[in-house]
């Protein structure tokens, strides 16, 4: 496999409000009921799929549309993880169903080189995690629901465009629904690339599989025979 390509400076800061989403133009998240169990959005500016793959080091398994047995999809060997690739208006949109790739920081600051990435991650628990990555520095992370603890080199670079999508900044909980939506709202004035049941479903989509330790680890306490062993 190639080294991964290099991806032009991206033309957004990754920090400024450019639209004017809040939380209350993604109610329909929570009504929907498509990936309210568990998801992860990660948004890489300038790079297109196949560029995202090779910086993840994954494996395309092939072309599919809006969720079409991701999980299951022909080809997936042992210990890999997949993850659904498409692309967007001046992005890559990567989505997973009880995905994990916002707590993966390797894999976050590799695909952040020279470019921006933003990811959003919720479970059935509500644990959740929102991250801002430029060029290989995470400059501000946090928890929706506690957004007033944050971490990162910049942990206040965003506190503008996340007070004005509605979220929490002053250590007060949010209330758990509207976390979720006010994260999805912030990501979209950081994009400027609404998220909506209608995009989401109309896109094309690369199934990837990626190597990950954890799922290898649990793979070998849970074996499925039905699985080639990772090469």
């Amino acid at each position: 496999m190639s080294g991964p390509a290099e991806a032009p400076p991206s033309g957004l800061s990754g920090s400024q409000p450019t639209a004017q989403a809040t939380g209350g133009d993604y109610s329909w998240f929570e009504d929907n009921g498509e990936l309210t169990e568990g998801f992860c959005f990660t948004w890489i500016a300038g790079l297109d799929p196949g560029q995202v793959i090779t910086r993840l080091g994954g494996r395309r398994l092939g072309a599919a549309g809006w969720r079409a047995d991701w999980a299951s999809f022909p080809g997936r060997r042992r210990g890999e993880a997949v993850m659904a690739v498409a692309a967007m208006p001046g992005w890559s949109l990567i989505v997973e169903d009880n995905g994990w790739l916002a707590f993966r920081d390797d894999l976050l600051e590799r695909l952040s080189a020279r470019t921006t990435v933003i990811t959003h991650y919720r479970n059935v628990e509500y644990d959740s995690r929102f991250a801002l990555i430029k060029n290989g520095d995470i400059q501000v992370a946090f928890d929706p629901y506690d957004s007033g603890d944050r971490t990162g080199s910049h942990p206040d670079v965003l506190l503008p465009a996340m007070r004005a999508a509605g979220l929490a900044t002053d250590g007060q909980d949010s209330d758990d629904a509207d976390a979720t939506e006010c994260a999805f709202a912030l990501t979209e004035r950081l994009t400027r690339v609404p998220m909506t049941t209608a995009l989401l479903h109309a896109a094309t989509y690369l199934v990837t599989a990626v190597y990950d330790a954890d799922v290898a680890a649990w793979e070998r306490e849970n074996p499925d025979p039905g699985l080639q062993p990772a090469r």
